[in-house]
């Protein structure tokens, strides 16, 4: 029998930083719910790593991801443990294996948003 282990999440990137070699996304994805006819909003955030060894990816991500893209993320979780002040610390990394921008948020436009850019004042054969 085959087994998996693997978290698929699709939300936006609120940071992108380098740790050594290996870069960590951070992606939100919504979780609001309904409390006694409210609405809570909430978010569920996972920083997901990529490795120095997936060199493409790594090297896509750097070039092409922005803070506040949609991205589509599948990612392998693993426990970690490590030793702090002489007590252990666990804690989990999700490893991308893969990881695509579905929409760019300089693509995004609001909904109020004219089609084109506004003109400054009259133009000069209208004066």
């Amino acid at each position: 029998m085959s087994q998996l282990c693997e978290v698929t999440q699709i939300g936006r990137v609120g940071a992108i930083k380098e740790v050594g070699p290996n870069l960590i996304v951070s992606i939100a994805s919504d979780a609001s719910y309904n409390k006694d006819g409210e609405w809570v909003n909430r978010a569920n955030w996972i920083e997901h790593t990529i490795f120095s060894r997936q060199e493409k990816t790594l090297e896509w991500a750097r070039n092409n991801l922005a803070v506040g893209d949609l991205v589509f993320v599948r990612a392998t979780p693993s426990q970690s443990k490590y030793e702090k002040n002489g007590e252990t610390v666990y804690g989990y990394t999700f490893a991308v294996e893969t990881i695509r921008r579905e929409v760019a948020k300089a693509d995004l436009k609001p909904k109020d948003a004219p089609d084109e850019a506004p003109t400054r004042g009259k133009s000069r054969k209208a004066r």
